[in-house]
């Protein structure tokens, strides 16, 4: 079945408000003829509440909140959307299928210090509610923050110097891993007309 989703959105001068959701049907087959069935179906759905509102006339803040369950392809970087839980007492299906419970926050301020310089400084994070069954290094909570400065000195021009850190965080094994990365950026935009 295809996804079902849909959004409201209140604007003004000052930016934005809006509710989306989304509602989705998952089902999947045991194609192996060895005794048991594991096949079965779980039903996903999520909320998601954006904003952008410009605060001042060189700074803008951009804020989003997401929950619910099986959702997760909709995500950067996250795991399986259904997860495996023991079915006790059932020697046929002795485990299910289960929509794994998540939120997610993103929340960035956009500032400009001048017509050529600005910045971009934010912070992302999601979270996972794990069922018993995944295995001890699935994902469970992952981290994301950057600051930049841009320099447009030209038209069509642009460079910039940006930190990013990254963090993961595993179920149940202990792991967890920092990632830092500095990025010089350049860029040029042309255009080109051939012929008439």
């Amino acid at each position: 079945m295809p996804d079902f989703s849909g959004e409201y959105r209140m604007g003004g001068s000052k930016g934005y408000l809006e509710l989306a959701g989304i509602l989705r049907y998952m089902k999947w087959d045991d194609l192996l003829d060895d005794g048991l069935d594991l096949s079965g179906s779980a039903v996903g759905w999520g909320l998601n509440l954006s904003s952008n509102f410009k605060v001042t006339s060189g700074d803008t803040l951009r804020f989003q909140f997401v929950f619910g369950e099986g959702i997760q392809n909709y995500m950067n970087d996250s795991p399986v959307d259904v997860g495996v839980v023991r079915n006790p007492g059932n020697t046929v299906t002795p485990v299910e299928g289960e929509p794994i419970p998540m939120s997610g926050l993103v929340a960035f301020l956009d500032h400009a210090w001048s017509s050529q310089v600005t910045t971009a400084i934010g912070y992302s994070g999601q979270w996972q509610d794990n069922t018993e069954g995944q295995a001890p290094n699935a994902f469970k909570t992952g981290h994301y923050a950057l600051g930049n400065v841009m320099f447009s000195p030209v038209p069509n021009t642009m460079a910039g110097v940006e930190f990013q850190w990254g963090r993961r965080e595993n179920f149940s094994d202990g792991f967890s891993s920092d990632a830092f990365k500095v990025q010089f950026s350049f860029k040029y935009n042309f255009s080109a007309r051939i012929g008439g």
